[in-house]
């Protein structure tokens, strides 16, 4: 396969965060960069999360002082991965 030399510009926040994934799997971060260009070009867009998505939040049950429900861990993760997302497409106001 013949690659092709190419520049982008990131925002630090993106920047770093490719850069800590990179480190976690152990490769570089232009492979991190060609594998997350490569799943976007490849797949259909993904379907927006809804209410109905989440009909399980709230199913379960915990007892006073016992461990969080379900429910709120799912909502909690979300929560981080939305986030993260929204720093992520912050614009860097710094130069």
């Amino acid at each position: 396969m013949t690659m092709r030399r190419t520049q982008i510009q990131l925002d630090e926040a993106t920047y770093q965060l490719l850069r800590q994934k990179a480190h976690e799997r152990h490769v570089s971060l232009a492979r991190v960069v060609r594998e997350a260009v490569a799943q976007y070009l490849s797949g259909a867009p993904k379907r927006r999360l809804t209410l109905a998505d989440f009909k399980f939040i709230g199913i379960g049950s915990a007892e006073p002082g016992g461990p969080t429900e379900w429910g709120d861990i799912a909502y909690e993760e979300h929560r981080e991965k939305a986030d993260e997302l929204r720093r992520m497409k912050r614009p860097s106001h710094t130069k």
